[in-house]
């Protein structure tokens, strides 16, 4: 699997209430992104990482986010697709987004990450430097 492109993830883990869990052997974060002052036009409100081990990074992200209206929109990423799966008047609960986010994410994510890949990935490491 490919990583998401959008790079924002890495901040908002550092920033923002976080609940760790897992969903067949991928590390599940879900970010709540709480409106402030100096954040108020923030565009994601809630999302689901999903992290691949091997990569260290998440290869599905399901976020509730505004639009440039500031309507709230449920929106998945996978590497570099973006696809919009539902519109709201208003934005539902964090309870609401969690049960939608991990069905959205039960349903798309393989029975098991790659292991191949993390076998790749130390062999790719093993081989740097060497001449």
């Amino acid at each position: 699997m490919e990583a998401i492109r959008d790079l924002s993830w890495m901040r908002q883990l550092a920033l923002s209430s976080v609940e760790r869990s897992e969903l067949r052997g991928f590390g599940i974060a879900l970010v709540s992104v709480p409106p402030t002052q100096a954040r108020h036009a923030e565009r994601f409100r809630y999302r689901l990482l999903a992290f691949d081990p091997a990569l260290g990074k998440p290869v599905l992200s399901v976020d509730l986010e505004s639009d440039i209206l500031g309507d709230y929109c449920l929106a998945v990423q996978e590497g570099s697709r973006h696809e919009i799966l539902a519109r709201f008047d208003s934005p539902p609960s964090l309870e609401e987004f969690r049960s939608r986010a991990l069905s959205e994410a039960d349903a798309r994510l393989p029975k098991a990450p790659n292991p191949t890949a993390k076998r790749r990935a130390r062999s790719a490491g093993r081989g740097a430097g060497r001449a």
